[in-house]
């Protein structure tokens, strides 16, 4: 660059060639930087090759899924103010543009394991005559997984049809399809864990899975919510339409031509909480009460954030509180629910509190271990009356040691492995502990040099 700034100096003016040359720095920086972001991106593709990381990618995109097909539940809204409602078209095909790209990943993946299986190198780690078997079951579970169903019917129907809840076909629809989703996880779980020991590589990443598992319930739970409470205002409206005179039931999706329900369902359905109710001719809406109060359930394009981070902190403010502040109505469907809250609560909060519990034993066992051998040799000390200052040169060696080893026995780790690495290992450990050590040794030369300097004078 000196050069270069010569040259340029002698033939242009000084702010030309300070541009040129901090045009040509920037540009060899946007090299290098382009050059590491794409030798990043070849190693990530080379270990994405591998079988074993593209099975944990296919489980956790597996994963993910489960968290897209509720997003479809979001997708009814109402109009209060016209009493009837509608469905978020752009909501809808985003949501089943995504769902469909990850299928066709699924896809991928099972036709590779066609593949593997007829090459015999698919293992169900079953008996040899029940091998067919479990793979019929298996591809079965997988097909199901990825049928289009809800792009399908979601598309179409809510085009022309309000049977999406009137009907409540879009909660079962998905509620269906989210059992084979769920059990096509398993076998790509054990095969993952038989390849790779385990799923997280570290236990940082498995801390995050399960707490990500434990939001994914608040997410799924809470879009339920907020379909089943447009499901409930519209059960309500269905069942006051026919003792209300000019009432008609099909403008009660939105966009039907020829009149409204305005002037007709203005009185009807209260939003009363349930613990108020006093007549039993009003209609309960128990646990869903809380939605239709906070708007949410509302006609609004651009509110879709608040809607599903409502939603997330009701299904999480529940599943942490067991069910125990829900006021469910006299309906069975609502009852099931609050008890699939309970018990689901129960089991994640068993999980978690399993999941720390075998974390601090790992890392409280090795420190444990140290405790006791230094109890040990204690012991052994005052058995052999040792004196003072062998006991104090033993502690500072074990101490020492410990600093430098923090418990891992390294001499049984070398002994298990391979000679030729076994000979490299070693090695390369002596390499490090001689380039460790100059710099102390000559630090300690420096001070001696300085400390004889010093003395001489004084002298």
């Amino acid at each position: 660059m000196p050069l270069i700034k010569s040259i340029y100096g002698l033939y242009l003016h000084p702010e030309v060639s300070r541009f040129i040359i901090g045009k040509m720095e920037r540009s060899s920086t946007t090299k290098s930087v382009r050059e590491s972001v794409r030798g990043s991106l070849k190693t990530a593709y080379i270990k994405m090759k591998t079988p074993e990381n593209w099975r944990k990618i296919i489980l956790f995109v597996c994963v993910v899924a489960l968290g897209i097909d509720p997003l479809y539940l979001f997708v009814p809204v109402v109009d209060s103010p016209n009493f009837c409602f509608t469905f978020d078209k752009k909501l809808a095909t985003g949501v089943s543009v995504l769902r469909t790209f990850i299928d066709v990943l699924y896809v991928v993946h099972i036709i590779s394991n066609f593949m593997r299986y007829s090459n015999g190198q698919l293992n169900f780690h079953s008996k040899p005559k029940w091998e067919p078997y479990f793979f019929i079951f298996h591809t079965i579970v997988d097909i199901l997984s990825v049928l289009p169903s809800p792009q399908v019917l979601v598309l179409t129907l809510m085009r022309r049809s309000d049977s999406l809840v009137s009907r409540e076909i879009l909660k079962w629809i998905i509620l269906s399809q989210y059992i084979p989703r769920i059990l096509r996880i398993y076998p790509l779980y054990k095969e993952v864990t038989k390849a790779s020991g385990t799923v997280a590589e570290t236990k940082w990443i498995g801390a995050a899975f399960n707490l990500f598992l434990y939001m994914l319930h608040s997410h799924v739970f809470g879009a339920f919510w907020y379909v089943s409470s447009v499901e409930k205002i519209n059960k309500c409206w269905r069942l006051a339409c026919p003792d209300i005179p000019g009432c008609n039931l099909k403008f009660q999706f939105c966009g039907q031509e020829g009149g409204n329900n305005i002037g007709a369902l203005n009185t009807s359905c209260p939003l009363i909480e349930p613990d108020q109710i006093t007549n039993s001719t009003v209609f309960n809406f128990g646990m869903y009460i809380d939605a239709l109060k906070s708007g949410i359930v509302e006609v609004n394009p651009d509110d879709f954030p608040r809607k599903f981070f409502y939603c997330f902190w009701w299904g999480l403010r529940n599943i942490s509180a067991l069910g125990q502040n829900l006021q469910t109505s006299n309906s069975v469907g609502d009852i099931v629910f609050a008890l699939i809250i309970c018990v689901s609560g129960l089991l994640l909060f068993a999980v978690l509190i399993g999941n720390i519990q075998k974390f601090l034993q790992s890392t409280t066992i090795r420190l444990d271990a140290m405790l006791e051998k230094k109890r040990d040799t204690e012991t052994w000390m005052s058995n052999n009356n040792l004196p003072k200052h062998i006991r104090e040169s033993i502690r500072k060696h074990d101490e020492d040691k410990w600093k430098s080893t923090r418990g891992i026995d390294h001499e049984t780790i070398l002994k298990s492995l391979p000679e030729d690495i076994r000979q490299q290992t070693e090695l390369h450990i002596e390499r490090n502990s001689l380039n460790s050590s100059q710099p102390r040794r000559r630090g300690e030369k420096e001070d001696a040099t300085r400390n004889d300097e010093r003395e001489t004078h004084h002298a």
